[in-house]
């Protein structure tokens, strides 16, 4: 490819007619110089249409771009947007299972003490059961001692005295009906 350079440096001998240039050396040196244009001219042209088909990519990268922004920013709004809904629901369930584990707390805490006022009561029957056991047994022993006393072979040198008995207290059966709905039956002495 002829430069700028070729060309100015380019020289011509002189015809040796007439004194003007070699008229083939100059049309030559056009001929290979509109070579050049022409292959630079298509060149040109080549790059014209590939540097447009570039700028139609540019575009449409652009275009595309404009549009990933724009869905990246509602992938972000969605994302945030999901985020705070799982944060409400979970704060909710928390709330929630907070509430239940309250009330069954306060349920045990409820049953708890109605069943220590049965066991207190039942403690208290039993205590009071063993009491009149207790009496019982002992009104029997102090019979048994009379009883005892009166069959006991006495000495030649007292008298007989006839002792009074004392009347016994026979505590009546307890019914069935009786019972109580604690599971206790009540003493009488």
């Amino acid at each position: 490819m002829i430069t700028a350079q070729d060309i100015r440096e380019k020289t011509f001998e002189k015809s040796k007619f007439g004194g003007g240039y070699d008229m083939a050396q100059v049309d030559e040196f056009l001929e290979e110089i509109a070579d050049d244009l022409t292959n630079a001219q298509k060149e040109n042209s080549v790059l014209r249409s590939k540097m447009k088909v570039l700028v139609e990519k540019i575009e449409e990268y652009r275009s595309n771009e404009s549009a990933l922004n724009q869905s990246i920013l509602s992938a972000q709004k969605l994302a945030q947007q999901i985020e705070a809904e799982a944060r409400e629901k979970a704060e909710n369930i928390i709330n929630d299972a907070q509430k239940q584990a309250d009330e069954t707390i306060g349920s045990i805490a409820a049953k708890t003490e109605f069943e220590e006022k049965r066991l207190a009561t039942a403690q208290a029957a039993s205590a009071k059961f063993l009491d009149g056991i207790r009496a019982m047994c002992n009104a029997q022993l102090k019979n048994l001692d009379n009883i005892s006393l009166k069959f006991a072979p006495q000495s030649p040198a007292e008298p007989e005295e006839e002792e009074q008995e004392e009347p016994v207290e026979e505590e009546e059966p307890v019914l069935e009906a009786e019972i109580e709905e604690d599971g206790t039956r009540p003493f009488t002495l």
